[in-house]
């Protein structure tokens, strides 16, 4: 397809909250697209209840993951929070954010704080755009490499119907085979 055109490409966690749940999924299709004043886009799937969750509430945040974070990327890309705490399941801090209502994310190597100031539909998307009230750095990644995707990763996630695929652990892999019966030995 097209899209595969443009990878690799960074990824990125976007949390985004109401007064009942909050949630975080990773978001690929994200670029700048102003100065002044400072402006995102991002694109998320109609279905996705981050999307539910920053229509309510009118502000996000864009987590910024390193490496390290790259499972917990895969977990929360591949994955519905209608189902699950994506933030338990990934060992994922929240934590109060400065000016929004969206948790950051404490291991990433930097957090931005966005309200929406629209939104469009895109086809089976919706295009979101942001502004920037505030960008928190971390004290321990001041110098990190930004989180790259490729085809093959893009392929592991975002498809609900694939994260068993994606969160079972090497051993559920191989699953026993059944041994071969035997031919009777020929006298």
């Amino acid at each position: 397809m097209f899209k595969d055109l443009f990878y690799p490409r960074q990824a990125v966690l976007v949390t985004a909250a109401s007064s009942e749940k909050s949630n975080v999924t990773a978001v690929e299709w994200i670029t700048p697209i102003g100065e002044k004043p400072p402006l995102l886009a991002l694109s998320l799937h109609n279905t996705s209840l981050t999307l539910d969750l920053l229509c309510t509430s009118m502000e996000f945040v864009v987590a910024i993951p390193t490496e390290r974070l790259r499972d917990a990327v895969l977990l929360c890309g591949a994955t519905s929070g209608k189902f699950i705490d994506k933030f338990s399941e990934a060992s994922l801090t929240q934590v109060k954010a400065r000016r929004v209502a969206a948790p950051l994310i404490v291991e990433a190597a930097a957090n931005i704080e966005c309200r929406v100031l629209n939104y469009t539909s895109a086809g089976d998307h919706t295009l979101v755009v942001g502004e920037v009230v505030e960008v928190t750095l971390s004290k321990e990644n001041k110098e990190f490499s930004p989180l790259m995707f490729g085809v093959a990763e893009r392929a592991m996630r975002g498809r609900e119907n694939q994260a068993e695929r994606v969160l079972e652990k090497p051993a559920d892999k191989q699953q026993e085979k059944p041994e071969k019966e035997k031919a009777p030995e020929k006298a």
